[in-house]
């Protein structure tokens, strides 16, 4: 036990129970529960319908700062007339994180996914895919619809949800689907109890993501008496309302923010490998860059060029002949690995006293969601109750194991890159477990019953881009810095996870009931995910990929020489997540030159005036991202209100 562990023991029984502010009330959960419904319904009617800049698919969504910057316009009038009434910074921050968490469920990688997967599998069955020879007599019943007369409402629309025999279909594998997903994301709460006094208040990361949210809700109104924010948002919003009016009346001139590109310019080999290069300037994306530490940001861009330049390699020396090159998703899957494995490694010592904890109490835990004995029984118990629910929907134990392992691991790395430094997006489109399983031991040692499983399992496994554990998390950052009270924040986040699964089935399936439901048809699609893959799967099995693994392993070990560099030498630049949020070079193709000129603009001004100049700068940079959000996003919530084209900031 360390000194540090011998002192807290000592004075567990000394220390007074902390003081809260006040937050996590009573009518502020009640007000953030009540603005889950609207909320939902239109992330789904914008991804359903309209396909416009997907909020849950950037690090902060704006459909939450849209929200949050409407709740405090309104409590400042409350402020002035019933002040007794207004809501404190405990009380918007609590709203804010009950909106992100259930945003993040109803995302694009998420419910969005997962609702047209449950009757996918029998509708896209034609004779010529034979599928229902295939697999359908591995898709649980109880987590799918086969009901094809039924199914066609849901796919075609024109009709109506609120039927007795369209609601039987629904119910059993929404109630199942429902306990998994709650297990899924109790889990990761509980992981965030272990988590939390290591990264928070030790490592003390830096969180770039909740400086917004923490800025806006400010009990003195600072932040919206800055002339600098003033400015930025004036920039953003300036350029976000005229590429709106552009798609409005052509006539009006575009501000050309998304027009630059250099790869068309290489046209001999191997520079012709380059491929996609565009140098786009997004407000948003240099807003966020800023508030990342110069180490993170330039290693974005720097890794985003150096997978640039192993194209290039590539093609010269004619490896793009090897199935697969240059391996995105292994080398991706390696890195994030190890992030999260460096990461716990890091913290072994806080880790090893919280498992001594559960026999004995090792560390403080009156400030702590949750008594660390509690969380360990809790994770243990949440996972338990997964194996279980996989084993029963065909997947093999060991399968099951190695799956749910391999996606925590993934979960934590993301907790840890969106803490440390808080990219503006995180795709990850093929580094998942399945993507993991199938690399190493190839399907043809995996069983129909467990290839279909994962398959299913694809719902939380698509992107990881609005994933929930790291919202989770910053809830609780967020409750530190606002001094709220962390336990029921907790149960808090327990019941809307609950509230937001079940209002996004239901929002998706009034939509889709109404306008036909899966318009993307992500259940059959060919794209690393849905039941074509599977069918893929089955018709041509496969076994070890050694290009694949090696290239994970790889990765695996240069992240970590990365990660020893940067203990080693205080002053070495790169840092190893941004070789792994650059492994999706399409994403970060769209945002690694707005993080270039905010990295660059940074640099230039803490040479110039040092710390305090760039703390004069700081809110410009926040206005920069509300301007876009709110203008930008403003367009998308106008597009969806009144049916009509609108511009898209984003996508």
């Amino acid at each position: 036990m360390t000194n540090e562990d011998t002192t807290t023991l000592q004075n567990t029984h000394t220390r007074k129970p902390p003081v809260f502010q006040p937050g996590v009330t009573l009518r502020a959960v009640v007000l953030g529960l009540l603005l889950i419904p609207a909320n939902t319904y239109f992330i789904m009617a914008n991804g359903i319908t309209y396909g416009r800049s997907f909020p849950t698919t950037v690090s902060i969504i704006f459909n939450v700062v849209i929200t949050l910057t409407g709740l405090i316009i309104v409590n400042g009038i409350l402020a002035r007339v019933h002040p007794r009434l207004a809501l404190r910074q405990g009380e918007l921050l609590t709203i804010h994180i009950i909106l992100s968490l259930s945003s993040a469920i109803a995302g694009f990688d998420m419910m969005q996914t997962l609702v047209p997967m449950i009757p996918g599998g029998f509708w896209f069955a034609t004779p010529e895919n034979e599928w229902k020879d295939l697999f359908w007599r591995h898709l649980p019943g109880w987590l799918t619809i086969d009901n094809l007369a039924n199914l066609q409402a849901f796919y075609e629309g024109d009709a109506t949800l609120y039927t007795k025999a369209y609601l039987r279909d629904w119910l059993r594998p929404i109630l199942w689907w429902t306990a998994c997903l709650t297990a899924l994301i109790w889990v990761m709460l509980c992981l965030d109890v272990i988590l939390r006094k290591q990264w928070i208040e030790r490592e003390k990361l830096s969180y770039p993501i909740v400086r917004l949210p923490l800025a806006m809700t400010q009990s003195d109104g600072r932040f919206f008496r800055s002339n600098m924010m003033w400015i930025g948002l004036a920039i953003a919003g300036g350029i976000n309302l005229i590429n709106g009016l552009h798609v409005l009346f052509p006539s009006v001139p575009a501000v050309p923010v998304r027009q630059a590109e250099i790869g068309h310019y290489f046209t001999e080999r191997p520079w012709s490998a380059i491929g996609w290069t565009p140098l786009y300037i997004m407000p948003f994306a240099v807003g966020l860059g800023y508030l990342m530490p110069l180490e993170m940001s330039f290693s974005i861009w720097f890794f985003f060029l150096f997978w640039k330049v192993e194209r290039i390699i590539g093609s010269a020396f004619g490896l793009f002949s090897w199935p697969g090159f240059p391996y995105y998703g292994p080398q991706g899957l390696g890195a994030y690995s190890a992030i999260a494995f460096f990461a716990l490694i890091g913290g072994r010592r806080h880790f090893y006293a919280v498992a001594r904890s559960i026999f004995k109490p090792q560390l403080e835990e009156a400030s702590e969601p949750m008594k660390y004995r509690w969380a360990v029984f809790g994770f243990l118990a949440g996972l338990g109750f997964l194996l279980i629910f996989s084993y029963q929907g065909g997947m093999g134990i060991w399968i099951a194991v190695l799956y749910l392992l391999i996606y925590y691991l993934l979960a934590i790395s993301v907790s840890r890159i969106r803490a440390e430094v808080g990219p503006p997006t995180h795709e990850m489109f093929q580094q998942t477990p399945h993507h993991f399983l199938t690399h190493v031991f190839g399907t043809r040692r995996l069983s129909a019953a467990s290839l279909t499983m994962m398959t299913l399992y694809v719902s939380f496994n698509r992107g990881y881009r609005a994933h929930p554990m790291p919202h989770t998390l910053e809830g609780f950052k967020l409750a530190q810095e606002s001094n709220m009270n962390s336990r029921r924040l907790l149960w808090v986040m327990v019941l809307t996870t609950i509230v937001g699964i079940l209002v996004a089935f239901w929002a998706y399936l009034v939509i889709a009931y109404k306008v036909g439901g899966d318009p993307y048809q992500l259940a059959a699609s060919p794209y690393g995910y849905g039941f074509k893959v599977l069918q893929n799967w089955l018709y041509y099995p496969s076994e070890t990929d050694g290009y694949a693994t090696v290239s994970m392993v790889g990765a695996f070990l240069f992240t970590g020489i990365i990660w020893w560099l940067r203990r080693v030498f205080p002053f070495w630049p790169l840092h190893p997540a941004g070789y792994a949020i650059a492994s999706s070079t399409w994403t970060v193709g769209m945002l690694w030159f707005s993080i270039f000129v905010s990295w660059a603009i940074k640099r230039i001004l803490l040479r110039l005036g040092g710390i305090s100049l760039y703390r004069k700068a700081f809110p410009l940079f926040l206005g920069l991202l509300l301007g876009e959000y709110l203008v930008g996003g403003g367009w998308v919530v106008i597009g969806v209100l009144f049916d009509i084209q609108v511009y898209s900031f984003y996508r």
